[in-house]
């Protein structure tokens, strides 16, 4: 049955995931004999949850619960796990990994790496040092892919360019990194700035988990002003404004297959950008935010932990969501 938003069921979730070393997805293209490996051999760090980047994303969920606080028991789990993670020789392999493929996982996966990090550093644990060589390059390889990125991604899943980007300012505003904050939002504007009707009425496609047409309107509220974002969104997106979408939440047809259950992720998306630009809008916003509870509630609802193609990666959405990420400031 599905959870009900609370906390501790989306840590035991990630917790149940995490290592979880089969079935798993990699997508590696062969250079060699050599690449011919275990993920476990591989990617020590991130060898579980399916994939490389939900295991980031199950990591990412603990350090998050932690930061919103949990009893010593489960807290105490998440922290052995962490450690036994993020140890030297691990990472030393991650890092080895990675130099030698500068577009794997970009921009998706890397992105929720530098939201790991971020989270590491803002809940102050040592642990967040053993992973700067993974940000080093997750940076410099978030910052090779925007220098080649002449047009916006505006796919669904994982390539789309808008909800990446989004991460990457997160992280760059967290760390004070002005030559990516300037990159970020150069972009956002070139690609974005004059956009018109976005095409919300050919969303969703059936294997979305990202609404092309809300990520785009959740980075330019990074990027503008109140008044600016107000006047831009008015013309980028007026069936927004007015309430006429989305009013249907998404339908998952099973749960239990790998792609359509990115459709109980759209929920939880669309659930936490509508509240975020309902935050950032200076004019009325009020089914906005109604739009974003009825998504809320229909995104919780499809989290099933019995249903592993949707258990390995949901309760990061959830985590996201419930504890308001976006918000960029400590917990209360």
């Amino acid at each position: 049955m599905p959870i009900d938003g609370k906390i501790e069921d989306l840590v035991e979730m990630a917790l149940s995931c995490i290592h979880r070393e089969h079935p798993y997805y990699l997508a590696l293209v062969i250079q060699t004999d050599e690449d011919l490996k275990l993920p476990r051999q591989l990617t020590p760090v991130f060898r579980g949850a399916f994939d490389w980047h939900s295991a980031v994303h199950c990591h990412w969920t603990l350090v998050r619960a932690l930061r919103m606080g949990l009893d010593e028991e489960l807290a105490s789990r998440c922290r052995s796990v962490l450690e036994s993670s993020f140890n030297e020789k691990d990472i030393e392999l991650e890092v080895s990994f990675a130099t030698e493929r500068p577009g794997f996982e970009v921009p998706y996966g890397r992105a929720w790496l530098l939201q790991l990090s971020t989270e590491l550093k803002e809940v102050k644990v040592p642990l967040a040092q053993n992973l700067d060589p993974l940000e080093k390059l997750a940076r410099r390889d978030l910052l090779s892919w925007c220098s080649r990125l002449d047009h916006p991604v505006r796919s669904g899943q994982h390539d789309q360019s808008m909800f990446s980007l989004g991460l990457f300012h997160d992280w760059a505003i967290s760390n004070k990194d002005e030559e990516c904050i300037e990159t970020v939002e150069s972009l956002a504007h070139r690609h974005h700035g004059k956009d018109c009707d976005l095409p919300c009425r050919f969303e969703p496609s059936n294997h979305d988990f990202l609404s092309p047409s809300l990520a785009t309107v959740d980075l330019m509220r990074r990027v503008l002003s109140g008044d600016e974002f107000d006047s831009w969104i008015n013309k980028a997106h007026p069936e927004l404004i007015s309430g006429q979408w989305p009013v249907a939440v998404a339908q998952c047809p099973d749960p239990a297959d790998g792609k359509l259950s990115h459709l109980d992720g759209l929920n939880l998306s669309r659930g936490w950008m509508l509240a975020a630009i309902a935050e950032a809008m200076d004019q009325g916003s009020s089914g906005i935010e109604a739009m974003a509870t009825k998504h809320e509630k229909a995104g919780l609802a499809g989290v099933h932990p019995e249903h592993y193609s949707g258990a390995h990666w949901l309760a990061s959405f959830a985590m996201y969501l419930i504890t308001k990420r976006w918000k960029l400031t400590e917990p209360d």
